[in-house]
């Protein structure tokens, strides 16, 4: 008898070529800090464009609609430019692989891909720790301007000035009337179910009273009060609404700009991937 020999078992072993590392974070973040660069740049501008058409008075300036539109355009312009300035740079900085075709293609679109994304997160946190940091300073702004604004009344105050006008009578006599009727004002506007018939006939009696004017008079200027009370919570409903649907609108563009803005990214890096390539193999 013969020994046969034994052979070991034939084992595959991974090329070389394919050891290395799929991703070249390198050239990843390089796309990304010029992406939010120029994001940055974009949306400055953009916002320069927006102060200078619109107007504080009435009538002038670009409408709220057309500048809604302009924004949103702005927006996915925004992201495709920018986009396409990160995926090329994060594709064409990226080390060569000597693997196949398709291999490359799919490991350049993650990079343009990685690269949005890196983007993205570091301009939404950016955003949010502004947005956090100047809270309090915004608050203040904003009231500094109510106040400043000719110094316009609140519609509450304005209904209870009409409730209360007696030429002549006493100011000091009036201003306790004034300021429970005022609160009583601002509760109708808010809630028009806690206002009861007792509530109202109150209210006759006090203005017929503090302006000594009749009770049929009292009743006519409670009952042009509430109508205004009326216009006043339906145009705050008009304003809550729009602004609703103004900020579902900007939500669904920003999320179909970034949309478009990952898939440009990807496009731009593997064209990227591939001029980098090309002028290698001209110049080697």
């Amino acid at each position: 008898m013969t020994d046969a020999s034994i052979t070991a078992p034939a084992t595959t072993t991974t090329p070389a070529r394919w050891t290395g590392p799929a991703i070249n974070w390198s050239a990843v973040f390089a796309g990304a800090f010029a992406a939010g660069g120029l994001t940055i740049i974009l949306v400055i501008l953009g916002a320069a464009f927006g102060f200078g058409a619109m107007s504080p008075f009435a009538g002038d300036g670009l409408s709220a609609t057309t500048i809604s539109v302009v924004t949103i355009v702005w927006l996915i312009f925004t992201q495709i430019f920018a986009s396409i300035a990160g995926g090329y740079i994060a594709g064409r900085t990226r080390l060569r692989w000597s693997i196949h075709a398709d291999e490359v293609f799919f490991r350049d679109s993650v990079h343009g891909f990685l690269t949005w994304a890196v983007a993205s997160a570091f301009m939404f946190a950016a955003a949010a720790i502004a947005a956090g940091g100047g809270a309090l300073g915004a608050t203040a702004v904003t009231a500094a301007a109510v106040q400043a604004e000719d110094g316009a009344p609140a519609p509450s105050t304005i209904i209870t000035d009409r409730l209360y006008r007696a030429p002549g009578a006493d100011s000091e006599t009036l201003a306790t009337a004034r300021q429970e009727a005022d609160r009583f004002v601002v509760r109708a506007i808010a809630d028009p179910e806690s206002v009861t018939a007792e509530d109202r006939a109150w209210l006759v009696e006090d203005v017929a009273e503090r302006t000594a004017i009749g009770v049929n008079e009292a009743e006519a200027r409670v009952q042009d009060a509430f109508a205004r009370m009326d216009t006043v919570r339906a145009e705050a409903r008009e304003e809550v609404d729009n602004a609703r649907a103004a900020s579902a609108t900007l939500a669904i563009a920003t999320a179909l700009a970034m949309l478009i803005g990952a898939f440009v990214a990807s496009a731009a890096a593997v064209f990227g991937g591939r001029e980098r390539d090309g002028l290698e193999d001209r110049l080697v």
